[in-house]
């Protein structure tokens, strides 16, 4: 069986000794928490009334561009029975009781943020909500049941009395928080599924927003670092005679395998490493470039160490008809977000504090503690907005650098990444290969369904930067280790997409070999189902175009008849006009489930002179219950630029051992003349929210592949797609 992420940690937390961290809405007790002060309410670390009627909500989740921000005030919001606009926020500090109720860490990914919390934040203002009545009950001597809450305030139901939240304070304060609470019926949603505004946008278009990159402590000086431009290498010296004589400069140094030059501004620091003579010695690790990588991989098909992940049915062999057969290949991908990685730090004898955009600050904090070798409880986070994260800012190296290099100076310290490091010292989604085979009979059915996926294992790397966070630190990091290693063997994030494959064939069977490359690798956006997607659903095609049959019929024959994925696939064949494209126009299709999503794409493309041109891209998407529609079309349309950018341009490519893109001019981001026209239909559902920071992009690629079939008559088997 595969080990998700979120059994992982909370296996190695409770083998560890860590406490299991349920909900608590009394919960703000705890230390690290700033103590409750006189005139405020505070029912639970997540909110807070002043008897001015001021409300603010904890943001205990990282935005970056996602609209976390507005979706944790709607749901709080909804059953405090309040307008969101009238709500306040902080970004939350790190606590226990922010932490994620199955991992531990107050971690923002893998679309799990209103996925997880829907109903935990709906208690929170249900909470707040019977609290304020109960105060409002007591001090009216009005039956509670005789009492509402409306527009910021409690108010009798024959119109005798009324008090406002900011007014019932003092009593709300006396009161005990109850642990558990009625929420409101879906039919009396009045923010939850409407189209709010988001709350940080008037805040990102007049420059108030507050990101990583954005803190200026007072004498505060700028880092940069020299960095070893091949994988494996090793910092051999360094000469900064002319780098310390330029004025302004501070100090040069050797920090691990890096050197650092440290000056009054980024200017002056980037300057001065110019003048830095810096000796690093490669690595003898023979896979230093792509193409030897590329041998590896096909090579790891015949003879790697497979391990089997699904094995249904039995195969037919010949009798189930001709073989089909294909072979992908996924390059390794950056991240690439628009504001660098940068981390300020200030280092005192008994404190630090840190500003950064994180994914984990709880892994920040205790980054900077393991570094400085202190108590996490000496460390203080202050999480800000980020300007990109895409599972890049879930690591904390920025962090690191930030505190190594200011307590060494004795001063506040900024480390800024320049966008060529950010580039080159990513941690990339891994290049993946797949070669699949199954047999289609003269009738056109499908059986023998193989998949082998051959890749590096992300889990193997970031298993034991979660499992430092998550682990009391008497747990050696051998053991940490350890475990990544195992997980490795099943990896779920390189068979996510792959392993549940919705279609109903006779045999399936799905294998993975963990290839070790000298490369390191994270989450990036999607994850696995960012290369599973592209494969599974080129090659659907593919059996289909061997089975005579039309892309989304051949689909919907396979999928159950009640199925999720049929749903969205016949709205989005409805939306787009499957079939009948306009003259000029060819379409292609996917459909991919992630993160409890399911998402169907279609892809309209254009010939000129050969070259395809995408026009539109259809989406329809089920997310369950939607919080706002306007967040989720803008996520999907989000996801579908994620994914054609990557399909058409993505690639980090490797030469000896060094990356050779550095900036948007060699690994380019869709252009707003390249974007197509898109359109996206949100199906209607009352089931339980799930994921759509994520789920856009995986069916991007391979809807566009399968246009350009139909098109050209060209399989495009390998990313990114050449068009000419």
């Amino acid at each position: 069986m595969t080990l998700s992420r979120r059994q992982f940690i909370r296996n190695v937390s409770i083998a560890g000794g860590a406490l299991t961290l349920g909900f608590n809405l009394s919960g703000c007790s705890e230390g690290g928490l700033p103590p409750v002060r006189d005139g405020v309410f505070q029912p639970s670390a997540y909110l807070r009334i002043t008897e001015a009627g001021e409300i603010t909500v904890q943001i205990h989740k990282a935005e970056m561009g996602q609209g976390i921000i507005t979706g944790i005030i709607t749901l709080i919001a909804e059953e405090l029975e309040v307008d969101p606009d009238r709500v306040r926020y902080e970004m939350a500090p790190v606590h226990p009781a922010f932490g994620d109720p199955e991992m531990h860490l107050q971690l923002t990914g893998g679309s799990a943020s209103i996925r997880v919390y829907y109903d935990i934040l709906r208690q929170v203002g249900a909470a707040a909500r019977a609290t304020l009545i109960q105060a409002a009950a007591t001090e009216s001597s009005i039956p509670a049941a005789q009492l509402t809450a409306h527009k910021g305030a409690v108010e009798s139901d024959d119109g005798t009395y009324s008090a406002t939240y900011g007014e019932l304070v003092p009593s709300a304060r006396m009161q005990p928080i109850p642990t558990e609470v009625e929420l409101k019926p879906a039919e009396q949603f009045s923010v939850i599924g409407h189209h709010n505004r988001r709350l940080d946008s008037a805040s990102k278009v007049d420059g108030s927003a507050v990101f990583g990159i954005d803190a200026y402590p007072d004498d505060y000086v700028v880092a940069i670092l020299i960095r070893c431009p091949h994988f494996g290498g090793k910092l051999q010296g360094f000469k900064a005679d002319s780098a310390l004589s330029m004025p302004g400069v501070i100090d040069v140094f050797a920090l691990d395998q890096c050197v650092a030059v440290v000056g009054r501004s980024y200017w002056v620091a980037r300057q001065a490493s110019l003048k830095v003579d810096v000796q690093f010695v490669q690595s003898d690790s023979p896979l230093q470039n792509s193409a030897a990588m590329r041998r590896a991989m096909v090579a790891a098909f015949d003879d790697g160490d497979f391990a089997s992940i699904r094995a249904d049915g039995e195969p037919l062999g010949e009798v189930g008809g001709k073989l089909v057969e294909a072979e992908y290949h996924l390059p390794f991908l950056a991240h690439a977000t628009m504001e660098p990685q940068n981390a300020t730090a200030v280092v005192t004898s008994d404190h630090c504090r840190v500003w950064v955009g994180s994914q984990a600050p709880d892994i920040a904090r205790d980054a900077a503690a393991r570094v400085l070798g202190r108590p996490r409880d000496t460390v203080t986070v202050h999480n800000q907005m980020l300007g990109g994260g895409f599972g890049r800012r879930v690591a904390a190296d920025s962090v690191e650098e930030a505190v190594a290099i200011a307590a060494r100076v004795g001063r506040p310290v900024k480390v800024v990444w320049s966008r060529e490091d950010d580039m080159r010292h990513d941690f990339y989604r891994p290049a993946m290969a797949g070669r699949l085979q199954a047999r289609v009979s003269e009738r056109g059915m499908v059986s023998d369904w193989q998949h082998r996926i051959v890749g590096p294992s992300v889990n193997q790397q970031i298993f034991p930067l979660l499992g430092k966070a998550a682990v009391p630190r008497w747990v050696p990091s051998g053991i940490l280790n350890l475990a990544g290693d195992i997980v490795a063997t099943k990896d779920f994030t390189a068979v996510e997409g792959a392993v549940d494959l919705p279609y109903r064939f006779d045999s399936i069977e799905v294998l993975y070999a963990n290839l070790e490359l000298d490369v390191p690798v994270g989450y990036w956006r999607s994850v696995g189902h960012s290369h599973s997607a592209f494969i599974v659903e080129s090659f659907i095609d593919e059996l289909a175009f061997a089975a005579a049959r039309d892309p989304v019929e051949f689909r919907r024959h396979y999928l159950p008849l009640e199925s999720r994925q049929r749903r969205v696939l016949d709205k989005v064949t409805a939306l787009a006009s499957w079939g009948d494209a306009p003259e000029g126009r060819f379409q292609g299709v996917a459909v991919h489930a992630s993160f409890g999503t399911v998402v169907a794409e279609i892809a309209e493309i254009s010939l000129s002179n050969d070259v395809p041109r995408v026009e539109r891209f259809y989406c329809a998407v089920d997310c369950g219950r939607v919080v706002n529609p306007d967040i989720v079309r803008d996520q999907m349309v989000s996801g579908i630029v994620f994914g054609l950018t990557a399909a058409l341009a993505g690639r980090i490519s490797i030469e000896n051992g060094a990356v050779q893109q550095s900036n948007f001019h060699d690994y380019p981001i869709l252009r707003h003349n390249e974007m197509p026209e898109v359109h996206v239909a949100i199906i209607d559902s009352d089931a339980h929210p799930s994921g759509v920071g994520e789920p856009g992009t995986p069916p991007a690629a391979p809807a566009l592949a399968n246009a350009i079939f139909s098109a050209t008559g060209r399989r495009m088997r390998e990313l990114p797609m050449r068009l000419s």
